[in-house]
C-alpha cells in the first residue's frame, strides 16, 4: 500500500513507508516529531514527492463541492494519493471528508475518523443568510457567518 502522509500522520508517530509532499516538511516543526520525519526520511521510509498539476485541481474542484476548507498542504497530499492510487494517512477531517468524495482510501492518524462523507454551507448567525463561499462577515447584518453542516 502506498501510504501518503500529512503532518498529522508524522506528529502521531506512523512509522509505515510512505510518501509525503514538500509542503508537509515544513509543517513539522516540534523536536519529538522533526526527529521521527528526519528518522524516516534517512531510512528510506519517507520518500517526498510533488503531485500533478491535474490531481491537485481534481482535489481543489472536490473540495469547492464540499466547501472543505483545506491548506495547501492538505490539498497537495490527496493529490498526491490520487497520483500514486493510495491511502491517506491524517488526523485531519477535512482531509479525510475529500477523500471520501474522490473514493481515495484514508486510515485516521491520532483521532477517530470520520463516519459519513458531508458538504457544509455557510450561515449567518443573525439573518440566517447563506453563503456559497465563506465570507466571515455578512454584508447584509453585519454578524458573523459560520461552516454548518448540510441536511
Amino acid at each position: 500500500m502506498n501510504y501518503v502522509l500529512d503532518a498529522s500522520a508524522i506528529i502521531s508517530g506512523f512509522v509505515e513507508k510512505g510518501f509525503t509532499v514538500p509542503e508537509v516538511i515544513r509543517e513539522v516543526k516540534d523536536y519529538s516529531s522533526e526527529f521521527t520525519m528526519e528518522s524516516l526520511i534517512v531510512s528510506g521510509k519517507l520518500d517526498i514527492r510533488e503531485p500533478s498539476l491535474g490531481a491537485v485541481q481534481k482535489v481543489e474542484e472536490a473540495a469547492k463541492k464540499t466547501k472543505d476548507i483545506l491548506s495547501k498542504a492538505d490539498v497537495r497530499v490527496i493529490a498526491l494519493a490520487l497520483d500514486l492510487e493510495g491511502c491517506v494517512v491524517s488526523g485531519d477531517y477535512g482531509i479525510q471528508n475529500v477523500c471520501g468524495v474522490l473514493d481515495i482510501p484514508y486510515v485516521s492518524a491520532g483521532v477517530e475518523g470520520i463516519e459519513e462523507v458531508f458538504e457544509w454551507k455557510f450561515v449567518c448567525v443573525g439573518c440566517g443568510r447563506e453563503y456559497e463561499e465563506y465570507v466571515g462577515e455578512c454584508p447584509f447584518c453585519g454578524n458573523r457567518v459560520v461552516r454548518r453542516r448540510k441536511e
